[in-house]
């Protein structure tokens, strides 16, 4: 069986007085499970910012086509030809 190994990283966070000592006070394992969900929650963000980078990015050219005259219609008629 191969062994992996995950390269882990240190980053800081600023939290709020009551967050910072929670965390002190929680176990290893309870700290754990907060490092996972945090990196989950850091992806799906990442995510939901790359879909909404790709839609701003769809709207614009939806609107620099519009002003150029390339509407719906002349669209479909594009891609009906052959």
């Amino acid at each position: 069986m191969e062994v992996k190994f995950i390269k882990m990283e240190r980053i800081v966070l600023e939290v709020d007085d009551a967050a910072a000592r929670k965390w002190r006070k929680s176990s290893t394992e309870i700290k754990k499970r907060l490092e996972k969900s945090f990196e989950k929650q850091i992806e799906i963000v990442s995510q939901i910012d790359k879909e909404a980078w790709f839609e701003e990015l769809l709207t614009k050219a939806r609107a620099e086509a519009a002003r150029n005259g390339l509407t719906e219609e002349i669209l479909q008629q594009l891609l009906n030809e052959k």
